[in-house]
C-alpha cells in the first residue's frame, strides 16, 4: 500500500480501534502532530474505526487508507459531520429553502435590512393574523428559523460557508431559539465551524465541544437592585423572572398524556443506521427518529414537543453582607428547565446597588464629610458622626484642618469570608459662615488685630 502523504491533514484525532481479532476490547493508540504514531503492532487491514464516543451526536467516518510499517502506522482520515436530529414539529431537512431566498433579502444585506424584512414577514404570516390558514404556521416557522440564524454573525458565517444543505445537515433539531437549542449553539458550537476541529489538535476541540456548558437549561441573568444599605448588611429579595419551564400540559413529556412511543422501523430502536464498507463500519444518527429509537405521532399541543414552555419562576434570595455593586450571583438550578429531563440552568443575578447621600464606599472601608464651623476647627470640640451601625462621638481636635480626615477603625464593612471589618475615614470641611452679626464682626476684627500685632512682633524677633 503506498505510503499516504503526511501533510495531507493539519493534526490527527484521537480514535479507538475496535478490531474483532482483538478480544482484548478497545485500545486507544495516540497521534502526534506530524501524523505519526507509535504502535506496538501495526494495525491490521480489517480493524474497525470509529471516534472515541460520541461527541455530542458527531461521528467520524473511519480511515480511508493504513500504511502498515514496522512500529510506524501514518494515516488520513477523512470527517462526516453528522448531528443528532430531533423528532419534532418544523425540524429542518436537506433540500431546505436558502434562508435569504426566505427573507426576501439578498446574502448581502445588512443586519438592518434583516431585521426590518423579517419584522415584515412574520406581521404579515403570524398564525393570529391568518386563523383557519393551515400553512400560515408552517411559513410563520420557517420565517423565524431564517431569522435565528441570520440575525447571529456567527451562525451566518457558518452558514454562507457551507450552504443551506450543510448547515441543515449540521443544524440539532428543535425550534431555532428554542429550549432544544436549534443549531450550533445548542450542542456547544457557539461559531465552531468545521476547519476548527483540525486548527487547535484534539485537546483543543474537546475543550471548546465539552466545557461550553451547553447541555441542560438555558441560563437566565436578571439585574437586582439594592439600597447601599441592603447591600452592606446583608438582605432578603424575592425574586420573579421568565424563563423555560416544565409544561404543566403534558408533565414535561413532550406527547399528551397515554401516548405510547412505537419502535423505529428504520434503526430497530437502536437509534443509528449502519453501514459496512469492506473492512469498515460507518454509523449515523437515524433520522427517522432523530437517535431516539422511538418514534411518535402527536405532540402535545401546548408545547408542541419540546417538553417546556416560556414561563415564571419565583425564588427567594438571600444576599450576603458586603456585596458590591456590579458583582454576579450564580444561583445553581434556578435557570431555565432542561428539555431532556436533566440538569437545569442557573440564574446570574447582577448586582446594582443605589448611591448614598452620606456613605461612600472603596472596598471595605466607608468615607463620609462632616461639616464644621470655623470656631470648632480653631478651638476643637465634639460632633456626632453617622457609622453604619449608628452615630458616634468623635472629638475634633484644636486647629483642625479643611479637608483633614480622621479614621475609625473597624467601623466599615465586614471582610468577606472574614471576622475583621474595613475602616471609616471621616473627611472634615470647614464652614466659612457668610452672613454675621455686628458684635460677631466686630470680635473677628478684634481678633484679626491681635493675630496682625502677633505677626508684627514675630517678624521684628526674626530681623533682630
Amino acid at each position: 500500500m503506498a505510503r499516504p502523504n503526511p501533510n495531507s491533514i493539519r493534526y490527527i484525532l484521537r480514535l479507538v480501534r475496535t478490531s474483532p481479532r482483538n478480544s482484548a476490547g478497545p485500545r486507544i493508540l495516540e497521534a502526534d502532530k506530524e501524523t505519526s504514531v507509535q504502535a506496538s503492532s501495526c494495525v491490521p487491514k480489517s480493524g474497525i474505526y470509529t471516534f472515541a464516543g460520541y461527541l455530542k451526536g458527531f461521528v467520524l467516518q473511519p480511515p480511508l487508507s493504513v500504511y502498515e510499517g514496522e512500529n510506524k502506522c501514518r494515516r488520513v482520515f477523512r470527517t462526516v459531520l453528522q448531528t443528532r436530529k430531533f423528532h419534532a414539529t418544523g425540524t429542518m431537512s436537506i433540500g431546505a429553502r436558502d434562508f435569504y431566498d426566505i427573507l426576501g433579502v439578498k446574502k448581502g444585506a445588512s443586519q438592518a435590512e434583516i431585521k426590518k424584512a423579517y419584522y415584515a414577514l412574520a406581521k404579515q404570516h403570524h398564525p393570529d393574523v391568518n386563523k383557519g390558514d393551515p400553512d400560515t404556521e408552517k411559513k410563520f416557522q420557517e420565517i423565524q428559523r431564517a431569522y435565528e440564524v441570520l440575525k447571529d454573525d456567527e451562525k451566518r458565517s457558518l452558514y454562507d460557508r457551507i450552504g443551506p444543505e450543510g448547515f441543515a445537515q449540521a443544524e440539532a433539531g428543535g425550534s431555532p431559539g428554542g429550549p432544544g437549542g436549534a443549531g450550533f449553539g445548542g450542542f456547544g458550537f457557539g461559531g465552531f465551524g468545521f476547519e476548527d476541529m483540525f486548527r487547535g489538535g484534539m485537546d483543543e476541540t474537546l475543550k471548546n465541544m465539552f466545557n461550553q456548558g451547553s447541555f441542560g437549561g438555558e441560563d437566565v441573568k436578571v439585574t437586582l437592585e439594592l439600597s447601599f444599605m441592603e447591600a452592606v448588611q446583608g438582605c432578603t429579595k424575592n425574586l420573579s423572572y421568565q424563563t423555560f419551564v416544565s409544561c404543566s400540559s403534558c408533565n414535561g413529556s413532550g406527547v399528551p398524556a397515554g401516548t405510547i412511543p412505537q419502535t423505529c422501523r428504520d434503526c430497530k430502536g437502536s437509534g443509528t443506521l449502519r453501514m459496512q464498507r469492506g473492512a469498515f463500519r460507518m454509523e449515523s444518527i437515524c433520522s427517522t427518529c432523530g437517535g431516539s429509537g422511538k418514534i411518535v405521532k402527536e405532540f402535545c399541543k401546548t408545547c408542541r414537543g419540546d417538553r417546556v414552555v416560556r414561563g415564571q419562576k419565583k425564588i427567594t434570595l438571600d444576599v450576603m453582607a458586603g456585596i458590591d455593586n456590579a458583582e454576579t450571583l450564580r444561583v445553581l438550578g434556578r435557570g431555565g428547565a432542561d428539555p431532556e429531563g436533566g440538569h437545569p440552568g442557573d440564574l446570574f443575578v447582577n448586582i446594582k446597588v443605589r448611591e448614598d447621600p452620606v456613605f461612600r464606599r472603596e472596598g471595605a472601608d466607608i468615607h463620609v464629610d462632616e461639616n464644621i464651623n470655623f470656631t470648632q476647627a480653631i478651638l476643637g470640640g465634639t460632633i456626632q458622626v453617622p457609622t453604619l451601625t449608628g452615630e458616634v462621638a468623635l472629638k475634633v481636635r484644636p486647629g483642625t484642618q479643611h479637608g483633614q480626615k480622621v479614621v475609625l477603625k473597624g467601623k466599615g464593612i465586614k471582610l468577606r469570608h472574614s471576622s475583621q471589618f474595613g475602616n471609616q475615614y471621616v473627611h472634615f470641611r470647614v464652614i466659612i459662615p457668610t452672613h454675621i452679626t455686628k458684635r460677631q464682626k466686630s470680635l473677628i476684627e478684634e481678633f484679626a488685630k491681635e493675630e496682625s500685632n502677633d505677626d508684627e512682633k514675630r517678624a521684628a524677633e526674626a530681623s533682630g
